[in-house]
């Protein structure tokens, strides 16, 4: 096991023990169909993670610009797919809007993925 994969596992483990659950919701849009001129059905895929949620404070942001009721949530990346601008994230039955992601890198591979969401 190289030093990238313990320290994914580990982000994981601890992530299980003190954080909470959360969906993390993602839309795939159609495609295109030129014969017809219209883009087809998208698809959703809804999965469950461990989370850490935390409310923004002082400088601490991704996108640039973090609004009143902005959230920072830490999943882990292992297992996890890639979050993208655009999905949602539900918390306690709140829908929150992904706005930016940021990769946390263990070496090579993405420990973390830390996203700023909103309402």
């Amino acid at each position: 096991m190289t030093l990238d994969t313990r320290a994914r596992a580990t982000a994981d483990k601890l992530l299980d023990k003190f954080g909470k659950s959360i969906t993390l919701t993602s839309i795939v849009e159609g495609s295109y169909d030129p014969a017809t001129g219209d883009m087809g059905a998208g698809t959703t895929t809804s999965t469950t993670h461990t989370a850490i949620i935390k409310d923004y404070n002082g400088i601490d942001f991704i996108s640039g610009v973090v609004q009143a009721g902005d959230r920072k949530i830490m999943i882990a990346a292992l297992g996890a797919p890639t979050p993208q601008p655009a999905d949602k994230v539900t918390i306690n039955s709140e829908v929150y809007q992904v706005i930016a992601v940021r990769y946390i890198w263990s070496g090579e591979l993405p420990a973390l993925y830390e996203l700023q969401v909103r309402k």
